[in-house]
């Protein structure tokens, strides 16, 4: 092999996520994380996928006559290894086209939920349980109900995201397998939609899968707006500090008269001291030690007032001020 064609120590510390010299190891590094964080950036996708279990509850109840109970268990990015890795033994795998989301969706429907609603639909104990046994295939009926259950959480997706993003499903194939998933490159992305579905005393996981891929080109409109009228709202700082700002104390002095006085003056001063000042005719308003007006000093009602006669800039000094 060409040394051209070697990782450099550099390389390798980016794909380990540290320093590798010494460390005696390799720490384990997330190759989805790129993925993730992007999909936290879509803010809009979790209340939509609160809406989608929703109209799934009731789509199902319609279909099957039983009361469903669907939950949204949450959004994650996860290869196609780790996601053929956490797949029960038997499930079934209905794989569709999304248009305009490029490649394939695929609903994930475990055979437990299957075999119950088999015991309900086709004339078992209607509302008992199924127990829970190990399965190694699945029924032809099953899979007719794994389609109904495909066509449901497909038009539940199609109703929640109508306002962001049209969705046009094509045909579901439906299969006892995950081949459709393993023969997808196993480092590939996919976006796990999980919805607990509960049907009598079980619950169990129905999965929605989609690749992360055909989902960035759209992010910006799964994606809140960077900036929105959240000021205008009235939800932003500035309109609460326009609010308060009336409201906030500030100290008003007013400037009656200045005295020069030497330090010896000043020393001599005693109790019952008089120092002779004229007060003018112009008295200097300041706020905060800042000038801002200046006014004619007398009597209002019977209290020493005075009388604004103009306003100065406010950035001009004051100096000191009684009041």
């Amino acid at each position: 092999m060409a040394g051209s064609d070697l990782l450099s120590e550099g390389e390798l510390d980016a794909l380990t996520g540290g320093n590798t010299a010494g460390s005696g190891g390799y720490r384990t590094f997330d190759f989805t994380a790129r993925e993730q964080s992007l999909l936290n950036q879509l803010t809009l996708l979790p209340p939509l996928q609160e809406r989608q279990a929703e109209q799934l509850a009731q789509g199902l109840e319609d279909v099957f006559g039983s009361e469903f109970e669907v939950a949204a268990a949450g959004l994650r990015v996860l290869s196609c290894e780790e996601l053929l890795a956490s797949l029960a033994e038997s499930v079934a795998v209905s794989t569709l086209e999304l248009a305009p989301l490029a490649g394939h969706g695929h609903v994930v429907c475990p055979a437990p939920l299957l075999s119950q609603l088999v015991n309900d639909y086709f004339g078992g104990v209607r509302g008992g349980s199924v127990a829970n046994l190990p399965r190694t295939a699945l029924t032809p009926s099953e899979l007719r109900l794994a389609e109904r259950v495909a066509e449901q959480v497909t038009g539940s997706l199609v109703a929640a995201w109508a306002d962001k993003l049209p969705l046009e499903p094509g045909e579901a194939h439906t299969a006892p397998h995950v081949d459709a998933i393993a023969s997808l490159p196993s480092g590939d992305k996919l976006v796990q939609m999980v919805f607990a579905v509960t049907l009598n005393e079980l619950t169990t996981d129905v999965a929605l899968l989609l690749p992360f891929a055909a989902l960035e080109p759209w992010k910006q409109r799964f994606s809140a707006p960077r900036k929105a009228a959240a000021e205008d709202a009235g939800q932003g700082w500035g309109p609460h500090l326009r609010r308060e700002l009336p409201a906030v104390k500030v100290d008003v002095a007013v400037m009656l008269a200045s005295r020069e006085l030497t330090l010896g003056e000043v020393l001599g001063l005693r109790v019952g001291s008089v120092i002779d000042i004229a007060v003018p005719d112009e008295v200097d308003l300041c706020v905060e030690g800042v000038r801002l007006a200046s006014g004619r000093y007398g009597a209002y009602e019977g209290h020493k007032a005075i009388k604004i006669t103009g306003f100065a800039g406010t950035d001009a000094p004051a100096g000191k001020s009684t009041g």
